[in-house]
C-alpha cells in the first residue's frame, strides 16, 4: 500500500491535484497585482484621517482588494492574456499538457 504525501511541495506543480481554470488563474494574479500596486501608490498619500486607526487601515485594505478584483473582472490592463500564455508556455517546456 502506497501513501501519498499530505503536502505537496510548491515547487511540484505538475503534481498538484487540485488545478484550477487558466482563466481563473489570470484573473486571480492581475487581482492580485492590480492590489499591490493599490497599495504602493497609497503609500504615497501623506497620512490624513483616514490613515490612522488599524479599523481604516483594514476598511482601506479591503477597498483596495474589491477595487483590484472588479478591475481583474474587466482585464483592465490586459495582463490575462500574457499570463496564460506564460503558463501555457511553461507547461509546454516543462513536459505538462
Amino acid at each position: 500500500m502506497k501513501i501519498k504525501p499530505a503536502i505537496v511541495p510548491y515547487w511540484d506543480v505538475q503534481k498538484i491535484s487540485a488545478k484550477k481554470n487558466i482563466d481563473d488563474v489570470a484573473k486571480k494574479f492581475e487581482a492580485m497585482f492590480l492590489k499591490m500596486i493599490l497599495k504602493e501608490f497609497r503609500k504615497t498619500i501623506p497620512k490624513g484621517l483616514f490613515n490612522s486607526s488599524f479599523s481604516s487601515k483594514i476598511y482601506i485594505d479591503m477597498f483596495d482588494m474589491s477595487i483590484a478584483e472588479k478591475l481583474s473582472e474587466k482585464d483592465a490592463l490586459g495582463l490575462q492574456e500574457y499570463i496564460k500564455n506564460a503558463i501555457k508556455a511553461y507547461t509546454r517546456y516543462s513536459g505538462g499538457k
